[in-house]
């Protein structure tokens, strides 16, 4: 179907223009409150019963200020300046309380006041993003009260980084948040050039090396206990995806700072996912284990778009395959994920057997979508000069 990343690219820029981002618009816009929403069902209407989470509000964000930065969709600009001034109204420090709150019923009132880690390193995203479409760089003040809070109140006891959420709740530590955490610092370098930000983005990147990457087995480990050691409890999974999401991630942070660790990283995350990520389909499954054998084995459209991004970033590096690789991603996810979805949706997981799980199409997938569409662009467009 793409014979070249030139002809994928026009595909994902008109899917993107044509389709998605008017849909997310004005479907998945409440105009009234100014707020995303949460998800549409299969008939592109809304979950008007569905609580609204800040991670939406975040991640929409920074999908409209992109689409306003490459002249994808008019008006986004607008869209997300008014999304960003609500999220703020709403979500901060609602019930007097320093923080975001998880989540809020459509009529505003607060439904989850949990301070959840995962929710404010989006928030962190947001702001970087709406620095950068803006240039109003008061926004920044916004980062740095969001940083103190998690500081003072969210670092962990022991192991380093952050507590997942307070109040604090059963369960294991998770890679998953800090990753997020080193993606918005990065941002926020990017666009402000404060120092700070990219040592803030120093020393997550220690804290993979020394407690998320596993060298003597060339893995990233999903789940850790409260020392941020292996959770035995869980066992040792892992999530092709984020290997794919970390070696795009850890090309920006090797760009920035030049350090020399990271390409060896790198080479073992990509070898493992590629070696044991893919089923018989060639789609990315969930979850397996160190040894390579599959542990969950329904499949996902987000770790297609991260897989697309990395294969990308790695043929600008000049890896053999990962051009070829990219192109064969953008046509399985178009298949299986976008293909059979309704005009400017997606299907989000797929069972083993190849059914559709899920009755509805959740927002926070448009992030990853418009990430890889940028990253096509930005491809072909440097493969034209």
């Amino acid at each position: 179907m793409f014979q070249d990343v030139r002809t994928a690219a026009t595909f994902m820029e008109a899917w993107m223009r044509e389709q998605a981002l008017p849909l997310w618009a004005t479907s998945g816009f409440d105009a009234e409150a100014g707020r995303f929403e949460e998800g549409l069902t299969f008939e592109s209407e809304r979950r008007r019963e569905a609580p609204i989470r800040l991670l939406v509000q975040a991640r929409q964000i920074f999908v409209y200020a992109l689409a306003e930065r490459r002249n994808w969709h008019s008006g986004s600009d607008a869209l997300a300046e008014r999304a960003f001034a609500a999220m703020r109204r709403d979500y901060f420090r609602p019930d007097g309380r320093d923080g975001w709150v998880f989540s809020m019923a459509r009529d505003g009132s607060v439904v989850d006041s949990t301070r959840d880690l995962y929710a404010h390193a989006f928030v962190l995203l947001a702001v970087a993003s709406y620095v950068q479409l803006t240039g109003k760089r008061e926004g920044l003040a916004l980062a740095h009260e969001t940083l103190a809070f998690l500081d003072r109140d969210m670092t962990a006891p022991l192991g380093g980084g952050y507590v997942e959420a307070l109040p604090a709740r059963e369960g294991p530590r998770r890679q998953n948040p800090h990753m997020h955490l080193f993606e918005a610092m990065l941002a926020l370098w990017e666009c402000s050039g404060d120092r700070l930000f990219l040592d803030r983005a120093e020393k997550l990147f220690d804290l993979f090396v020394s407690r998320f990457f596993q060298g003597e087995q060339g893995v990233l480990l999903e789940y850790f206990d409260a020392a941020l050691m292996p959770a035995a409890a869980v066992g040792a999974i892992v999530e092709p995806g984020h290997h794919f999401e970390w070696c795009w991630l850890l090309r920006r942070y090797e760009q920035e700072t030049g350090d020399r660790r990271v390409p060896a990283i790198i080479d073992r995350l990509y070898e493992h996912a590629n070696r044991s990520g893919f089923d018989s389909d060639r789609l990315i499954v969930d979850e397996v284990r160190p040894d390579g054998t599959t542990a969950k084995a329904s499949r996902r459209l987000w770790p297609m778009t991260e897989a697309i991004k990395c294969n990308l970033a790695e043929a600008r590096r000049g890896r053999p395959q990962s051009l070829e690789n990219a192109l064969a991603l953008i046509e399985a996810m178009h298949d299986r994920f976008l293909g059979g979805a309704p005009r400017g949706g997606w299907i989000d997981r797929l069972g083993e057997d190849g059914s559709r799980l899920g009755d509805f199409m959740p927002a926070t997938s448009l992030y990853h979508l418009a990430g890889a569409v940028d990253e096509v662009s930005r491809f072909a467009a440097a493969s034209r000069i």
